[in-house]
């Protein structure tokens, strides 16, 4: 009888994390959220594998990961495209699978995005938490990095009979955006954008090429950069993720989930969380463009994204269910229904 509790070492990897949701709490404090840059990929992994939200999933960015799990384990990989393996066998993305015990989960060659997710039943353990979240801080120095040998904990303790099974997990597509083609980036007014009148609405008349200047506090866009008409100062204040700030040079940064709570460049827009996600998906040298996006727009595919979570997990919530009665049932000893 197998048990998803048990360890999950690294084999190989190089820029990989422990991520969750972050620490959104932190901002009274002065602290940034972080968490998953790809929040959606984050929440949509840990509803394949039937978990609850908030359990730790590993990311990685652009470079293979590969763990080694002690006991059957149920998994996803979610994210960017992939080339995943278990036990050097082909597996799908976007689907929960069983890994064997001993058996190592592969994540190679990502492409056509910059970070994929590796989630668990039962969800990883064992690293240190801040203000609740095992979020990477990297400018409070805090996070732990995944490099080979690291082990961490996962599962949920309970015992859940995965071997010797025919299994048939649904098969889960990540929704289509309704409103945005593939590349255009949803964005709202920003807070300063009277300072630059009528030259706003150049934001949205070119593409802008991601640089590889980017990490968890921002990224920047080389393109056609508005020029504000009013010079004067414009103090520090609080700013929102995805806040599209112009600092007079040649290049556009959007703050991401690691950014400094407060800052004194105008902000011209702000991308809705939904394009924050593709952002984070959104390779150097790759082109964007920007969309002018109402609130209600920007409040549906939010509510599109967290529709799609939900259907997953009540749908993997079922299986698991059915899986824990199995397992239940030939625990059971023989005779113990004969009366």
């Amino acid at each position: 009888m197998s048990r998803t509790s048990g360890t999950a070492t690294v084999v190989e990897g190089t820029f990989a994390v422990l991520q969750d949701a972050g620490r959104p709490a932190g901002a009274s404090w002065g602290i940034a959220a972080n968490g998953a840059l790809d929040q959606f990929a984050y929440h949509y992994g840990n509803a394949l594998v039937g978990n609850p939200m908030g359990p730790p999933s590993l990311e990685a960015t652009m470079t293979d990961l590969v763990v080694r799990f002690d006991e059957d384990s149920l998994v996803a990989v979610t994210g960017a495209h992939a080339e995943v393996t278990v036990g050097g066998l082909s597996a799908r993305t976007n689907q929960a699978v069983v890994v064997p015990a001993g058996w190592e989960l592969a994540v190679r060659d990502i492409r056509d995005g910059m970070r994929s997710y590796v989630s668990v039943f039962g969800g990883f353990h064992g690293a240190d938490a801040f203000l609740g979240s095992v979020s990477p801080d990297r400018t409070l120095g805090f996070g732990l990095d995944l490099v080979p040998g690291t082990t961490l904990s996962c599962g949920d303790g309970d015992r859940l009979d995965l071997s010797g099974r025919q299994y048939a997990f649904p098969e889960c597509v990540p929704p289509r955006n309704p409103l945005l083609a593939e590349g255009e980036l949803g964005v709202l007014p920003g807070e300063s954008r009277d300072l630059f009148e009528n030259r706003a609405g150049e934001l949205f008349e070119g593409d802008y090429v991601m640089t590889d200047k980017t990490d968890a506090v921002g990224a920047r866009l080389e393109g056609r950069v508005p020029r504000r008409l009013d010079t004067g100062e414009i103090l520090s204040r609080a700013l929102p993720i995805g806040s599209i700030e112009v600092s007079g040079g040649k290049e556009l940064l959007v703050l991401n989930r690691g950014r400094g709570l407060s800052a004194g460049y105008p902000v011209v827009g702000v991308i809705c969380t939904s394009s924050m996600n593709a952002l984070s998906q959104t390779r150097p040298g790759a082109p964007v463009r920007f969309v002018p996006l109402t609130i209600a727009d920007a409040r549906r595919l939010r509510a599109r994204e967290a529709e799609a979570v939900q259907s997953v997990r009540a749908r993997m919530t079922t299986v698991i269910a059915s899986l824990r009665a199995a397992t239940s049932e030939e625990r059971r000893p023989r005779g113990a229904n004969a009366r």
